[in-house]
């Protein structure tokens, strides 16, 4: 008997990754592939081939979900702005449900990280969650009342742009001064870091050099943690979470990190907000978007196995799926 499956895909600057994931968020089958030059349909034309080589060896799949690394409408399932791959205006849900005839949706990437980290990981069984992803940049995502918090545009979650330091240092995404990206971007760490002489591959060299007390790093995790923890403190005075889960590579520093940004959630936030707030780190690493993007399969097409109701999901979704 074959497995009732959607393909979840996490589309990045650098790679694909893809995966056959079952109802309850494991993963069946995985790939992973470069991301090709060429602008967005070269990318839908990977996304299918890999979709493809996913369904001869899991079965075949009943939906694709999308992460896209953009602010997007994933109601019409358009890019509404993009610098990275040239999408802003492309409908790539209708590109991807035509390229593999499987019914589509797409998610922004770091939304699909918070969905994933609430069906699946860290955050699972909370009524509202924040999640920050600490990357080349800073990205976030929210759930509230189990839902994902688009904003009226589908920005909502920018959090890296939030004001942590008015006048500070330029963010290298958005221009403005004194974005949290600007003090917890890994470009931007990296920037500093290497400017001063320093040699590091990524930031897990910065937060060892720290560890062994190297003046500029200390100073740099410092005031990374201080920076996030401020962030923090001013989403949870907003939004009253359950719980804040903090996910990307560096994530994994441990309390070298997570100890300030505690203790400057304390010292910020009111103390009825604060009291009981969980800040804790994303379980599910790197699998986070494409799990992601399967439960946005799910949640959308996967109310049942019948093809009535494919039907009824994909006639529902035919704005995502038309020209």
């Amino acid at each position: 008997m074959s497995l009732d499956l959607v393909l979840g895909v996490d589309v990045g600057g650098t790679a694909i990754k893809a995966g056959a994931v079952d109802r309850r968020g494991r993963m069946v089958a995985k790939r992973e592939v470069a991301t090709p030059p060429g602008g967005p349909r070269a990318v839908v034309a990977r996304v299918a081939e890999v979709a493809a080589d996913l369904q001869r060896e899991a079965g075949r799949a009943r939906a694709v979900g999308v992460g896209w690394p953009t602010p997007l409408d994933p109601e019409r399932g358009v890019v509404l702005f993009d610098n990275k791959l040239g999408s802003a205006g492309v409908n790539v849900a209708g590109l991807v449900s035509r390229a593999t005839g499987r019914p589509a949706c797409i998610e922004n990437d770091a939304n699909a990280a918070a969905l994933a980290e609430y069906l699946y990981g860290a955050a699972k069984g909370a009524g509202s969650v924040v999640l920050l992803t600490l990357g080349t940049g800073v990205g976030g995502g929210i759930v509230l009342g189990g839902e994902v918090w688009h904003g009226r545009d589908g920005a909502a979650g920018e959090v890296g742009h939030v004001k942590v330091h008015p006048g500070g240092r330029r963010c290298l995404f958005c221009g403005r001064r004194g974005c949290l990206e600007a003090y917890a971007g890994a470009q931007a760490i990296l920037k500093r870091y290497r400017g001063a002489g320093n040699k590091a591959d990524g930031m897990k060299d910065v937060v060892d050099a720290a560890r062994r007390g190297e003046r500029l790093a200390v100073t740099i995790v410092s005031e990374m943690a201080e920076m996030i923890g401020m962030a923090v403190a001013d989403l949870a005075n907003v939004l009253n979470p359950e719980i804040v889960v903090i996910g990307g590579g560096v994530a994994r520093a441990g309390e070298i990190l997570f100890g300030p940004i505690r203790a400057a959630v304390e010292r910020e936030a009111l103390p009825n907000v604060s009291k009981g707030l969980r800040i804790v780190p994303a379980k599910l690493g790197n699998d986070a978007g494409l799990l992601g993007a399967a439960g946005c399969a799910w949640r959308r097409f996967g109310t049942s196995a019948s093809s009535r109701t494919l039907t009824t999901a994909s006639r529902r979704s035919r704005i995502a799926s038309s020209s």
